[in-house]
């Protein structure tokens, strides 16, 4: 199995830990996301990326605005999680902190994410994306404070076949990313973070599976309504004027940003959907 490649956070050199960190506290989560560590494994991709677009994700403007445009849609239903339900999938009351901290993080994280690569990858690819017509407020915000830092995933290779099996089939409408040549398929990191719960993963990728149509498209209106955010991000990054990115030939990463481009708001739809059914 070809896997997608990372660098974790326990493995992460000084230089790489330090952006990890500033993305965990502008954006209150536990954990850096998979994209963030996928660009970490391109020597010098995250210090350049993060000195056009990191001071304003520092500012915490840009968390405000886009956390508002995601309470201004409407969550896909999902069956609701009983109590009773929970405890038999093995998850007692330490287990449920554990995953409300895992969706507090992903749900903080991913919409911040959303903005700031897309930025990153109009940049890198010298697009033009117009600003609003309103712009957002830039007015600095303060971040809450994150949860605890978040236990390390699970690998999927690692899973029973009935697991593997499942959260494949939840991930059937993303894009495969292309590393070297190869088709690699993306798995979400929420997922192998769930999965030190096998049951209640199983009981997650369930719900989920019925509900794709619909999570499908409130994926794309929710990425389309984020654009003219992302626009205005990128003006205030191209005055910066990082310098020429720092790879020889971008073409392979902006693939995988493409593919992320779908993955990401995928992701805050299913982290909205599930925390609402939990909390039913």
């Amino acid at each position: 199995m070809t896997t997608f490649p990372e660098v974790h956070f326990a493995d992460a050199d000084p230089a790489t830990l330090r952006v990890y960190r500033n993305l965990m506290t502008a954006a209150g989560s536990g954990s850096p996301a998979l994209i963030f560590r996928h660009m970490a494994t391109y020597p010098g991709l995250l210090d350049w990326i993060w000195a056009a677009v990191g001071p304003d994700v520092e500012a915490g403007w840009p968390a405000v605005a886009v956390w508002e445009t995601v309470a201004d849609q409407a969550v896909v239903p999902l069956p609701a999680f009983t109590e009773d339900t929970l405890a038999e999938a093995g998850l007692d009351a330490d287990g449920r902190r554990t995953v409300g901290h895992m969706l507090t993080s992903y749900n903080r994280m991913n919409p911040v994410n959303l903005i700031a690569v897309g930025a990153a990858r109009a940049l890198i690819a010298g697009d033009d994306l117009p600003p609003p017509t309103q712009p957002f407020s830039e007015a600095p915000a303060t971040p809450p404070a994150p949860p605890p830092d978040l236990p390390r995933p699970l690998k999927l290779a690692g899973l029973d076949d009935d697991l593997r099996g499942a959260i494949t089939n939840i991930c059937r409408t993303i894009p495969k990313a292309e590393i070297a040549g190869t088709p690699v398929d993306v798995t979400p990191t929420m997922y192998l973070h769930f999965a030190h719960w096998p049951q209640f993963m199983h009981l997650v990728a369930g719900r989920l599976d019925t509900a794709l149509p619909e999570i499908d498209a409130a994926t794309h209106a929710f990425a389309a309504d984020c654009q003219p955010l992302v626009g205005q991000l990128l003006a205030r990054a191209k005055t910066r004027n990082p310098g020429p990115v720092p790879m020889d030939d971008p073409a392979p990463l902006l693939r995988v940003l493409d593919t992320f481009a779908y993955v990401i708001p995928h992701m805050v739809v299913v982290g909205a959907a599930l925390e609402a059914a939990l909390s039913e």
